[in-house]
């Protein structure tokens, strides 16, 4: 068994096979999705949801939304994160079906913000691009930085705050390329969108949202992603840093969890497990909508709750309600009709395509 916290003499993930890695990682509360065997990207579609292959066009494609997609609902990987589960079932069947697969790690599933450190062999660019919108000390001597641990070390001095990485606080995987992840946990209901242009620094890309990170022990053509060090507990998300983040866009309208809304989960979706995750989320992306997106978000969202009303896993009437409440609280009035014609529709539409969950939540 893999060790939860920094307990010497467990066993090391970056040496467990990817198969009990990702159980371990779903005993964490982490979402996981196979990686293709020696990639670090999700494995090939099923031959009907692939669009293209090898470029073309492929004659066997059913087009749909990855929100109406049979195979997730039908407990297989395709459309990659959007499959991520906890579920030890289909964790089992997916990594016994190909023990080769890695390990993918849904970052905001898991309530998880990993800041990810390159170590690209290139030029330093100007001062003022390695941390955008910070000055700067006059007698920086910017041709020393190398790595984006190098930037994200300036950033700590600039703020005045312990060094992350030497050796990090939380827990951290090494990178075939000598890069750098550094998990962090962010359970206060914050939400944070993704970022591969380094807009907190040169060489710094965030993952979070519906990005994922690698789990130690994944091996790729390029090596193995390692853990270092022995903690295994990812810490909370420093605030200075929380702050930084959000500074640079980084951070999603602030909004509370489901249960700080005035939005509750429908009593028929229990309080744990799957199905009461599965509607959280969707809950949740419904009140920290913005105001173009607010009624495609409701429509996703009523689809997507209403494959758990066909399944006779979640009351109709208590999920128009529960949409309607999470609504309200992105600022749609509960009595527009446009809104409650569209959590209708929505419900009706996703409960003539129930959800097949392969072991009750």
């Amino acid at each position: 068994m893999l060790a939860t916290t920094a307990t010497p003499g467990r066993e090391d993930p970056g040496r467990a096979s990817p198969h009990s890695v990702a159980r371990w990682c779903a005993e964490q509360g982490w979402y996981v999705h196979p990686l293709a065997p020696g990639l670090k990207v999700p494995p090939a579609n099923c031959i009907h949801c692939r669009e293209t292959i090898g470029g073309q066009p492929n004659p066997d494609h059913i087009p749909h939304t990855p929100q109406e997609c049979r195979c997730i609902a039908a407990g297989r990987y395709c459309h990659g994160v959007r499959a991520a589960t906890t579920d030890r079932a289909l964790i089992d069947a997916w990594w016994g079906r190909n023990p080769h697969f890695g390990v993918g790690i849904a970052a905001g599933l898991s309530n998880l913000l990993i800041v990810d450190l390159d170590m690209h062999q290139s030029t330093p660019p100007d001062p003022e691009r390695l941390l955008p919108g910070l000055t700067l000390p006059d007698d920086f001597d910017h041709t020393t930085i190398r790595s984006g641990m190098d930037v994200l070390a300036l950033l700590c001095q600039l703020r005045r705050a312990p060094l992350l990485t030497d050796p990090p606080q939380t827990f951290s995987v090494c990178t075939p390329s000598g890069g750098l992840h550094l998990w962090y946990q962010v359970n206060d209901g914050s939400q944070w969108f993704m970022d591969s242009r380094g807009r907190l620094g040169w060489q710094i890309d965030i993952r979070a949202d519906r990005s994922y990170a690698v789990a130690p022990g994944t091996r790729t053509r390029a090596g193995l992603y390692k853990p270092v060090g022995p903690c295994r507990t990812p810490a909370q998300l420093p605030r200075w840093l929380a702050n930084d983040l959000a500074r640079v866009g980084l951070k999603r309208r602030p909004h509370a969890r489901a249960g700080h809304l005035g939005v509750s989960l429908p009593k028929s979706a229990g309080g744990r497990g799957y199905v009461a995750s599965a509607v959280r989320a969707e809950l949740e992306a419904v009140a920290g909508s913005s105001q173009g997106s607010r009624n495609d978000q409701l429509n996703a969202s009523a689809f997507a709750l209403g494959q758990f009303v066909g399944a006779g896993r979640l009351d109709r009437a208590e999920v128009h309600q529960a949409l309607t409440d999470a609504a309200q609280a992105a600022g749609i009035d509960p009595a527009e009709r446009k809104a409650q014609d569209t959590i209708r529709r929505g419900i009706e539409a996703g409960s003539r395509r129930p959800r097949q969950i392969g072991a009750r939540a």
